[in-house]
This record gives structure tokens, sequence and C-alpha cells, in this order.
């Protein structure tokens, strides 16, 4: 595909994004986007299972949540479901709460886990370079607070407040969505959460980083990757902020000590051919030994965000079925 602007490109990642010296992004993947249920006039509840609406958090910076409520039959009438908060993926750079692959997935997630699903539509790099995801989905966090603890003057979405068991929360997401839910965690310490329990994280195939190159980062045949990483990060994290920033390396020098992250459980996925797989693996490791309870996942035969991107493939059912069980298996 060509470069639809005039302007000079600065940093190029092929296929994925392409950033000019006008400060114009343009995103060559990830921006179909599907509207909620609430907006399609041929949705079928009873059929698709699960019914989905956006809620606007702020105009001003285009902060929302896709949220999704499975069927009362589907789920035996159960009335109050898990809240699932869902970071998506995309390098900081690309992707939406609203794209089609994402808001396939939370419906399937949403159905077959039995949770309330909350998809968060975070600002994107490079114009609104980190923290600025961070406190987007930090928001949510304080928004979904309030929401449990129902405060005088406060707009209450009914589907919360019917169906939303805030002492069953959840936090999960992919490559960059499960660097979100990190650093969230890492955040959310230290605080009283008065209207909210966490129960546990899901991490799948994380997208972290670091200055000195690790066993998966090494060779000259992948050095064409390593390239696009940095330069993702380059574009994502603070002016003149190195990849040992906290942002990036969750097991840096200057990183706070993965103790203080806020859930009491968390599981870890990677992918097998996954060039990041060695800094997931490198993050379990640094959570066991911080005697934090973690459970970890390596699906073998299969590369990043496999499950995305070839729904079909035989393994995407066994992810999910591990992620269900995970937050099954929570004391409710």
């Amino acid at each position: 595909m060509e470069p639809s602007s005039s302007s000079p490109i600065v940093f190029e990642s092929p296929g994925f994004l392409r950033v000019f010296e006008d400060g114009r992004v343009e995103r060559l993947v990830g921006g179909e986007t599907v509207p909620p249920s609430s907006q399609n006039d041929n949705f079928d509840e009873e059929k698709e299972g699960v019914a989905s609406k956006d809620v606007v958090l702020d105009p001003q910076t285009g902060l929302f949540v896709r949220l999704y409520l499975p069927h009362l039959h589907v789920t035996d009438g159960r009335k109050k479901f898990p809240v699932l908060v869902y970071f998506h993926g995309g390098g900081f750079c690309i992707e939406s709460a609203a794209s089609r692959g994402y808001h396939s997935y939370l419906n399937k997630v949403a159905a077959e886990a039995k949770v309330i699903g909350v998809s968060v539509e975070y600002r994107r790099a490079r114009e609104h370079r980190l923290p600025a995801a961070y406190d987007d989905c930090f928001g949510v966090l304080e928004w979904l607070d309030r929401q449990a603890m129902a405060l005088e003057g406060l707009s209450v979405d009914p589907w919360l407040a019917s169906h939303a068991d805030f002492s069953n929360v959840f936090f999960a997401g992919d490559s960059a969505g499960a660097n979100i839910v990190h650093q969230v965690g890492i955040r959310a310490s230290g605080r009283n959460w008065d209207g909210l329990c966490f129960k546990g994280a899901i991490l799948v195939h994380p997208f972290f980083g670091g200055e000195e190159r690790i066993e998966s980062e090494l060779g000259a045949e992948v050095e064409g990757f390593v390239k696009g990483v940095h330069g993702i990060w380059s574009i994502s994290l603070p002016v003149g902020a190195g990849r040992d920033h906290p942002f990036c390396n969750p097991v840096g020098p200057r990183s706070p000590a993965l103790s203080s992250l806020v859930y009491p459980r968390t599981l870890i996925f990677v992918a097998e051919k996954d060039l990041l797989r060695d800094r997931g693996i490198l993050y379990y490791e640094a959570l066991k030994k911080a005697g934090k309870d973690v459970d970890f996942v390596m699906t073998e035969g299969e590369n990043h965000v496999f499950h995305l991107l070839n729904p079909k493939s035989e393994k995407a059912p066994l992810l999910m079925k591990r992620i269900s069980d995970f937050m099954d298996s929570s004391d409710y």
C-alpha cells in the first residue's frame, strides 16, 4: 500500500502503521469497527446470546467502554455476573474496543465465561503517548468503583446495577492490553476500593521489553521484528524514555516491586512461536519470586495473539476454556 500523504515518513512498521513528519498516523490494520448490538436493528438477543452497548465516560478524550451482557436464559437465569475489565492490544497504536475482532472475541468471552465484559476504548500513541492509555484505563476502574457504590448524584448504568457482581472483578488483556493490566494493577495498590473486590488478572502474550535483549530477541533472523518493536516503543513511551522505563520493562531497575500488585491471582499465557514469549516468561518468573500466586500456560506451535488472528485455530477454544476456568475457580 502506497503512503496516502505527501509528508515524509518518519517511522514505519510494515503492515502495521506509518507515522509522518507532519504528525499524522496512518493505521494499516485494526481500523474496521462494528457497532454494539444496541445500535444494530437486526440484532437477535435470543440467537446471539450476548447484548452490547457503548457508554461514553469522557466525550473530550473519547474514552468509552463497550459493555457485554450475557443473555439470562443462556446463563441459567443467574442475576449477577463477575465483571471482566478488558484492555485490547495493538501495540498501544492500533485497534479499538469497537474493532470487529475484539467485538467478536468479547462476545465469546461473555457468553462462555458468563461474565459482564467491560471493554475499554483508550487513547492511542503516537498522538497520545503513555501514560495516556494507562490514565484512561485506570479512570475506568475509578468509574466502576463509583458505579458499585452508587454514589448519590451519579448516573448508574442499569446493566451494571442489575447484573454486575462487583465482589468478583477480573482484569484481562492481550499484548499491549496485557501490559496495561500490569500497570493498572500497580496503580491500584495502596488504595481503598470500597465498591470493588479484585479477584485476578489474565495477561495473554504480554507486550513488555527492555534495553538488554533476551533469548527470543537474539539472532539475525529476528532483527527486523526487534527493530519494529523498538520503533513501536519509541513512539509510545514518554519522549526521551528508554526501554527500561517501568512502562516497558516491569522487571527493570526502576520498576515498582511486583509484590505491590493488587491482584491476588494471575494467569499468564505465552505462545511458543511468539518472539515476545521470553518477556512473558521473565515476568512470570519474577512474579513467582515476589511471592505472587501465578499460573502459566505455554501454547505450543502458535504465535502472537493467534486466538484473535485465527479464531478457528484448534487451540483457541483451549485458551478460552482456561480463561473461563480461571475466573470460575475464584471464590464467589
